[in-house]
């Protein structure tokens, strides 16, 4: 019997020790979707019920000279798994990390690359929100793969618009007013005409408002006039053409005038959460986690027009 226990221990060790390499050498899958550009796609689930991120898109950008990532997942352990591949693609340097804004599914797997020392570039607005917010998402996300995860703060910050050069590949980096949230930041590679939309696209999980309804949709007009061959969004697969935005603007829009009109009848907040646009549920993924609360925010946003 001691010979059996003996065996099943060390089997144990075993796997445990395998398991444990295995995630340690484990590496993001990537796909080059325009030359220079690699794209992985999260999938779509919440980042505080899932059991593996990350569920948000992570773009890499490679010049002559340099690399730029643009979001890097929601953990320590993405962050690792996104380093590991780009090594596997080139040796040069990760000169620029950049964060859209500040949800966790979006920068909390900055910590793999401080060793490269690049600089994290965010929104102007961004810093105070993160300092306000990171303590906040470090209590809810608790899952085993969240382990060892420290926030990374940005480091340099723009308030207009600024450009990058990566080697013979410029960036064009935009702050955007109050939308997604207040410090929504795009990324634009002239040279592929792609742009890096950030949480100022979703695409089939649905839109979440954290800032302002009418300034998103105000945003999305300057976005859509851009000269992009393909957006690449926060959530959901790459869009190419000129109706990228097309069914998001329509949910957003629609949020507004059904909101519009329930403050007008003096439908009071709640009642509006569970009620308002409800013919949408279908057209979207994760819409019973986010939608009642984008009404909430819409509510309160639009009852001061």
């Amino acid at each position: 019997m001691s010979i059996v226990k003996d065996l099943l221990f060390t089997l144990t060790v075993w796997l445990f020790a395998f398991t444990a390499s295995a995630n340690t050498q484990a590496v993001l899958p990537m796909k080059e979707v325009a030359p220079g550009i690699y794209f992985h796609q999260g999938k779509i689930d919440d980042l505080f019920s899932t059991q593996t991120d990350p569920v948000a898109n992570i773009t890499v950008v490679i010049g002559k000279e340099a690399v730029a990532v643009v979001d890097t997942g929601g953990s320590r352990r993405a962050g690792e798994m996104l380093y590991r591949a780009i090594r596997q693609i080139t040796a040069l340097p990760i000169r620029y990390v950049i964060n859209t804004h500040v949800h966790p599914d979006h920068n909390f797997g900055n910590q793999a690359f401080v060793s490269e020392q690049p600089q994290f570039i965010a929104h102007t607005r961004y810093a105070g929100d993160f300092h306000a917010k990171a303590n906040y998402y470090l209590q809810r996300l608790t899952a085993p793969w969240f382990e060892g995860t420290t926030p990374i703060a940005a480091t340099h910050f723009i308030e207009k618009e600024t450009e990058i050069d990566l080697g013979q590949r410029t960036l064009v980096l935009m702050a955007h007013e109050r939308a997604h949230t207040r410090h929504d930041l795009t990324v634009f590679d002239a040279t592929t005409r792609t742009l890096i939309a950030g949480d100022l696209l979703f695409v089939d999980h649905v839109p979440s408002l954290d800032g302002s309804l009418t300034g998103w949709l105000s945003v999305i007009n300057t976005l859509n006039a851009m000269p992009y061959l393909r957006v690449i969004p926060g959530h959901g697969p790459i869009q190419t053409g000129k109706n990228a935005f097309d069914a998001q603007t329509h949910y957003l829009r629609s949020l507004a005038q059904e909101v519009r009109a329930a403050i007008n009848q003096n439908i009071d907040i709640n009642t509006a959460s569970l009620t308002v646009l409800r013919s949408h549920a279908d057209n979207w993924k994760l819409f019973e986690q986010f939608h009642g609360r984008n009404v909430i925010q819409a509510y309160k946003e639009l009852e001061w027009e």
